[in-house]
């Protein structure tokens, strides 16, 4: 017992940052196996901390993911970044497994589905999204609902709302609008392009932002959805809302 002491009040010594500083010369005196020892203390001290410095930085910028299948992935993206995430560009589900959270982007709801048959990714995203935060935007929207209408297809039902496709009209009838929400720094400015309409949502689903009368930006505890494209506005407000949201479920990931 008392060898473990001396050992342990030695390498405390050894590795104390306000302790005497051991140079080269003063090692080669103590010969080549001490030498070999203090460098091996000090290399695995270093490690150790830049192992804590990247946990560290990973806990403030979560690693989140863009599905990069169809829609401004690229946008979202730099939104992320701009948000204070590391952003990654998602193209096989095997790539959710190093993720802190998931945003599903806009494009064509039925083109999506398809891909996501054919690459197995559907089972994988619905089990990400039950344990992990994601955020779908218009299309990424329709696939979070628990149904879809106009026409009906196949969704993830991780966000307990009823959506329907195309409500606003064709791509003729998207609209720029400014509207107030339940965020701070005043009106936000929404991109709306062929967008969907929730047309009734669960109790236990928050409104966020609206549209004549109807929720355009909504949170299911870590499930959030716009029906507009956050990511075409210079606005960040949303994603960085998304990423506060990733940070506080405590889903972040080691870092090695």
């Amino acid at each position: 017992m008392t060898t473990v002491k001396h050992e342990r009040s030695l390498i405390d010594s050894l590795l104390d940052p306000t302790g005497p500083e051991l140079g080269d010369d003063f090692l080669a005196l103590c010969g080549e196996r001490n030498r070999l020892f203090v460098e091996q203390l000090r290399a695995e001290e270093e490690a150790a901390r830049q192992v804590e410095t990247r946990q560290i930085y990973r806990a403030e910028h979560p690693l989140v993911g863009v599905l990069a299948i169809q829609g401004d992935y690229a946008a979202h993206a730099e939104a992320l970044a701009e948000a204070g995430a590391e952003p990654v560009e998602v193209r096989k589900p095997e790539q959710l497994a190093d993720l802190d959270g998931l945003i599903l982007p806009g494009g064509e709801s039925t083109t999506v589905l398809r891909f996501l048959d054919k690459m197995n990714f559907f089972e994988a995203l619905k089990s990400f999204g039950a344990a992990k935060p994601v955020f779908g935007t218009c299309a990424g929207a329709i696939l979070l609902a628990r149904e879809v209408l106009n026409p009906a297809q196949r969704s993830l039902g991780l966000l307990d709302a009823v959506v329907e496709r195309n409500a606003y009209g064709r791509q003729i009838d998207s609209a720029i609008l400014m509207a107030e929400t339940a965020l701070a720094g005043g009106p936000l400015e929404m991109v709306f392009i062929r967008a969907p309409r929730l047309v009734q949502i669960g109790p236990g689903v928050e409104v966020l932002a609206r549209r004549d009368d109807a929720p355009v930006l909504v949170r299911q505890g870590s499930v959030m959805a716009a029906t507009f494209h956050p990511e075409l506005s210079v606005d960040r407000r949303v994603h960085r809302l998304f990423v506060e949201s990733v940070i506080a479920a405590g889903c972040v990931a080691d870092s090695k």
